[in-house]
């Protein structure tokens, strides 16, 4: 991800979709984004009923109205206030109206769950905006290269020649370097428990060490302690604003810290800010190459190899593509929809497959499973994931497999196979997963209009001059036509489908000879009339590409 700008204010930036990247495992989801997530967020207002509008980017309603009848005006009143994003309290069955009245003031709407607190969502994200503002670690930072806390304090052990954890607010241990024989008895016992043994707990206290740690004095000195058997500490808290995230600890081990060991502290705090925020730049950076690259890929227009490399996985390594779709989004899609189906697909797959990768199109999720044991269970699981995911976003999804277990190199066919699944699905008017074998009939019918839309014969002959005559006299051969040949011949049928006479429509069919030289008795013309309406027929799905 690309550095944000700093603007006139002073400030930099986060974005919305940073926003919810951060908080979605605290319960905020994204009800709709008329104007995507890619939009700055600076500031933020809580508004309780009756409060003068405070002007501010995000806005965060824990106390209005938000029925259908006063969203609106809220919304309004957010919009002239400048906001570009409001947060309400979810509701079931609300996102109907919530998407638009959101869609006419331009501004987007995200949810806090309903077990979810409002003063710790709030704490939360005044501390990504103020993590987001600060500088990131610096390019040529050991530390700031470290993918994880666990790295971060053993790294961090090493340049100050001693040990490192790193605490939540509470106490309880996130993160340790690893054990060594020059540790003391207090730093062993944290690891082993989990937790800062109470006693020593009690000793700082008392001494008014944690008063001085929250109090945002910076590097924080504990004396050693030799009847509990701890040597000389430092800390510091790990902050973002005004929000305390946790704190990291260096200990002395057989011999003095290093004469930086309180610079190194500081950096190491900023990072593990990042990491605990879920805002880690590199990290942010290394997922949105992985799925420009995995989408260039899907396309053909990416090297195998080089994506595999990315993705820490060999280019002949078994993978099943999915497609994902979204009942019922109108042609345009829905792109905060969208987004959360592919955020809810991840997770939910995260539990128990070693790689699940996804990118998203004008209208649907592409999800390539790695590594796969075999094609078998990543249906089974692909299967599930329809279901569990539709239910936890509030849609009906189709998925389309691609054939069989494919590599790397392969995955752009795949992609094109499940597409077309999903296609067929949607012709079929059902969702659920399937795979080509259980739409065949569908899927060719659909590749074939595929290769005959760019052909012009299929777009003139006798369907064109039908088409022509019924909007110049007001008439109905074609949709008569197309009723004949989806009954098989049976008129009586074609009729009731069209609400007329089974005679009236032996009379419009009898007159298709005489008016554009289609002859339904032979079996050639009939089948080149069928494969022309195909081709011609709108709601046939469209390919992403």
């Amino acid at each position: 991800m690309e550095p944000h700008n700093d603007d006139a204010s002073g400030t930099r930036p986060a974005l919305l979709a940073t926003l919810v990247e951060a908080l979605a495992p605290d319960g905020l989801e994204v009800v709709v984004a008329p104007r995507g997530l890619d939009v700055p967020v600076r500031t933020l207002a809580v508004h309780e009923p009756d409060a003068t509008p405070q002007a501010a980017d995000l806005w965060l309603l824990p106390g209005r109205r938000t029925d259908e009848r006063g969203l609106a005006a809220v919304l309004e009143e957010a919009v002239g206030a400048g906001a570009v994003a409001v947060v309400v309290r979810a509701r079931p069955g609300r996102d109907g109206a919530l998407s638009r009245s959101a869609q006419q003031a331009g501004v987007a709407v995200l949810a806090l769950a309903a077990d979810r607190e409002w003063a710790e969502t709030i704490g939360r994200l005044r501390a990504v905006l103020a993590s987001a503002a600060a500088p990131p670690p610096a390019p040529g930072s050991v530390l700031g290269r470290q993918p994880a806390l666990t790295a971060l304090a053993n790294g961090l052990a090493e340049l100050v020649h001693g040990s490192a954890m790193i605490f939540t607010p509470a106490q309880r241990l996130l993160a340790a370097s690893r054990l060594t024989a020059a540790d003391d008895d207090v730093r062993r016992g944290a690891v082993l428990e989990q937790a800062g043994p109470a006693e020593y707990r009690r000793r700082l206290a008392a001494a008014g060490f944690y008063r001085r740690l929250w109090s945002d004095e910076g590097v924080v000195e504990a004396d050693a302690v030799p009847e509990l058997g701890a040597r000389r500490r430092l800390a510091i808290a790990i902050r973002a604003g005004d929000e305390n995230l946790g704190s990291i600890w260096v200990a002395e081990g057989d011999g003095p810290l290093a004469p930086e060991a309180a610079a190194l502290l500081r950096e190491a705090a900023g990072v593990a800010a990042h990491r605990l925020l879920g805002l880690d730049t590199e990290d942010l950076a290394r997922r949105r190459l992985a799925e420009e690259l995995l989408g260039r890929l899907l396309l053909g227009e990416a090297d195998p190899a080089t994506v595999a490399g990315h993705l820490g996985t060999e280019p002949d390594a078994p993978a099943v593509v999915a497609v994902v779709e979204p009942v019922d989004t109108g042609d345009t899609g829905d792109t905060a929809l969208l987004h959360r189906v592919r955020e809810e697909s991840l997770r939910l797959l995260a539990g128990h497959r070693r790689h699940a990768v996804a990118t998203v199109g004008p209208r649907r999720v592409v999800l390539v499973l790695l590594e796969v044991r075999s094609e078998a269970a990543a249906r089974r699981d692909l299967a599930t994931l329809a279901q569990a995911v539709g239910a936890a976003v509030g849609v009906r999804l189709r998925v389309g497999v691609g054939v069989g277990a494919a590599h790397l190199g392969e995955v752009a066919a795949s992609r094109r196979e499940a597409e077309l699944v999903v296609r067929a699905l949607a012709r079929r008017g059902v969702d659920g997963s399937a795979g080509p074998d259980e739409v065949w009939a569908s899927a060719c019918l659909l590749a074939l209009a595929d290769a005959a839309r760019g052909d012009p014969r299929w777009h003139g002959g006798p369907l064109a001059a039908l088409r022509t005559h019924d909007a110049r006299r007001g008439t109905d051969y074609v949709a008569s036509l197309a009723a004949f040949l989806a009954a098989f011949g049976d008129v009586t049928a074609a009729a009731r489908d069209l609400g007329v006479h089974a005679n009236t429509l032996r009379y419009r069919l009898s007159r298709l000879p005489e008016l554009v030289g289609l002859d339904l008795a032979d079996p050639d013309e009939r089948l080149a009339a069928a494969v022309a309406l195909l081709v011609s027929a709108p709601g046939l799905g469209a390919s992403d590409e």
